[in-house]
């Protein structure tokens, strides 16, 4: 009898489980959205937006990431995998493949995106290669979702995939615990939808304005029904053909919420104009404005609606959700401006309204997290405006520009990096020193990637020169350079290691990371654009993100102790029982996982 009750306290104990578990698990990314936004702009949101979370959910107020290199490849791939860039593999978005055969294309790509630095005495050129100085070292930069081996599904972009991911995810762990589960991510994007699907995902989609259209790789096994929507792309673009303020926002709370006088409009990108309003004539400036933020969304619940996910009683299904045009427009205005603050606001309405529609059709068996990959610092030139005496600038190491012939096209810095390691070498350079026998190759944020081929030819010692580089770097405050360390350091953990060693360390990886890493001060920021600002340091206003948690099994509350966007891949985890997330990964307080067996 007692065995009879046992077993018969098994089933039920599993029953009740299946009965608790929600039916579908949404992860929404705001890209760049810092923590505070979700209270600075609080006055002006609706009842069903972001306050549904506030108000009705768990908001947990001291969530920050755990690694250094805070972009969007490696928070969107932390937040998918629960795992740190070390562990992921995703140390950047993109970084040096010294090993890899020179690939013309990916280097024209890079130089494309990244905007090298060129002096006076270089004129804008035609790409070409041969006798480049790039063309001379070896090796290609690698895009952290490029994958040569599938094709896109529509256009002429490269084949997109999570072969660089090194584990597995939130949404492979459902997959392998519930087979008949379904994982689909979207985006505009490619690495964000791509990176939080995982290797397992059945399915990514991110958008391509030259088409324009939402697209996949052949990595996937997509569904081409869920391509109709792109027939309705051109249907979003304002009637107006322009972005202009809200006029629902009050104009002296505007003003106490943001800081954008006359004075700081031609300081922000003007691209598309400093101020309001905004251009929204093409595709393109559409991904600039928050118009975005309702077609992401509505193409979301299309895919959900076109596979029916969350319908199926046997399995939980998850949905990742990027909303990327914050980042494109974060990038432009800065965290201080009009436009960000009005971009907030209309991601609160259609928030609203996704978020009606989850509830529409779940009721009570559906979950919903929203955290953002990284945040942002204000834009230097911004903060100099308010206080001329602020300790902030921009740092340019940037590659040369790939017509390039001597150490005198290097930017300033650069140039310094080496005349500092020379000296100490007891060589002589000068600015006519041609760029092949430089002693830093190539640098990604925030690597520098030596000349090995240079240095193995005039026989040094590889940790010595590394020491030295590190050295010269550390000594450069007056770019705002707050520390460096070289690999070996990262490999080696100290007991007394401050936190931006240790989660520089939490962002290495020895097989794609550079040969020394360095750290900037808060409020600088990496020379990349004209006039925009940037993130990606372990620096509170790039760290501090927003993790919110709605729905079913989540105990609603303010919870104020240590926490990360990693944490949630654990989190969910336990409410459908899954183990994922790597050793830096916790479940936190709001959720009571059922018991089973």
């Amino acid at each position: 009898m007692r065995r009879l009750v046992a077993i018969l306290a098994f089933f039920a104990s599993l029953a009740a489980y299946a009965a608790e578990r929600p039916s579908l698990i949404v992860v929404i990314s705001v890209d760049q959205q810092r923590f505070d936004y979700v209270d600075r702009f609080a006055p002006w949101f609706t009842t069903r937006g972001f306050a549904r979370f506030t108000r009705n959910g768990a908001v947990f107020t001291n969530a920050r990431y755990r690694h250094a290199v805070t972009f969007t490849g490696p928070g969107h791939a932390a937040i998918g995998s629960g795992r740190l860039p070390t562990e992921n593999g995703i140390i950047g978005n993109t970084w040096f493949e010294r090993d890899a055969p020179i690939d013309p294309r990916k280097w024209e790509w890079y130089f494309d995106d990244t905007t090298p630095w060129r002096p006076p005495t270089i004129r804008l050129t035609p790409f070409t290669y041969e006798g480049d100085w790039w063309w001379k070292n070896g090796g290609s930069p690698r895009y952290c979702v490029y994958d040569a081996h599938v094709k896109p599904t529509a256009g002429a972009t490269d084949g997109m995939s999570p072969a660089s991911l090194s584990e597995d995810g939130f949404g492979d762990r459902v997959k392998n615990r519930y087979p008949t589960a379904r994982v689909m991510s979207v985006a505009l994007k490619d690495r964000a939808a791509i990176l939080m699907g995982g290797r397992r995902a059945d399915a990514a989609y991110w958008f391509d304005w030259k088409l324009p259209a939402f697209i996949s790789s052949t990595y996937y096994h997509y569904d081409p029904a869920v391509f109709s929507f792109n027939a309705s792309i051109p249907g979003y673009l304002p009637a107006s053909q322009e972005w202009r303020l809200l006029p629902s926002i009050p104009p002296a709370e505007l003003e106490r919420a943001t800081f954008d006088p006359p004075a700081a409009w031609p300081l922000k990108n003007t691209r598309y104009g400093g101020t309001f309003p905004h251009p929204a004539k093409d595709i393109r400036a559409f991904t600039y404005t928050p118009f975005a933020h309702q077609m992401l969304l509505d193409f979301a619940l299309h895919v959900l609606t076109t596979e029916q996910l969350g319908t199926h009683a046997d399995a939980p299904d998850v949905l990742f959700v990027g909303v990327s045009s914050t980042d494109y427009l974060g990038h432009y205005y800065g965290p201080d401006s009009m436009e960000v603050a009005d971009s907030m606001v209309r991601l609160d309405r259609a928030l609203a309204d996704f978020l009606d529609a989850l509830e529409r059709r779940f009721g009570d068996r559906v979950v919903v997290a929203l955290t953002a990959d990284h945040g942002v610092q204000s834009t230097p030139e911004i903060v100099k405006l308010r206080d001329p005496n602020a300790d902030v600038g921009r740092t340019d190491l940037r590659n040369a520009d790939p017509k390039a012939r001597v150490l005198g096209d290097l930017p300033p810095a650069r140039v310094a990096i080496e005349r500092a390691v020379a000296q100490k070498l007891g060589i002589r350079i000068d600015e006519q020193t041609p760029l092949t026998d430089a002693f830093v190759y190539f640098f990604e944020e925030p690597s520098l990637y030596l000349n090995w081929r240079r240095i193995d030819a005039l026989g040094l010692d590889h940790d010595r020169v590394k020491r030295i580089v590190r050295d010269a770097v550390r000594a450069m405050s007056d770019i705002g350079i707050a520390d460096a360390w070289t690999s070996t350091d990262l490999l080696e953990p100290r007991a007394n290691a401050t936190q931006a060693e240790q989660f520089m360390r939490a962002s290495y990886r020895s097989d794609r990371s550079g040969d020394v890493l360095m750290a900037l001060r808060p409020g600088w920021i990496w020379t990349w654009g004209v006039n925009s600002t940037t993130h990606g340091q372990p620096v509170e206003n790039d760290l501090h993100v927003p993790l919110l948690l709605w729905g079913a099994g989540i105990k609603p509350g303010r919870y104020d102790g240590d926490a990360s966007p990693i944490d949630l891949a654990p989190t969910l985890g336990a409410l459908v029982g899954v183990q994922a997330g790597g050793r830096a990964a916790h479940v936190l307080p709001c959720v009571e996982p059922p018991s089973v067996p």
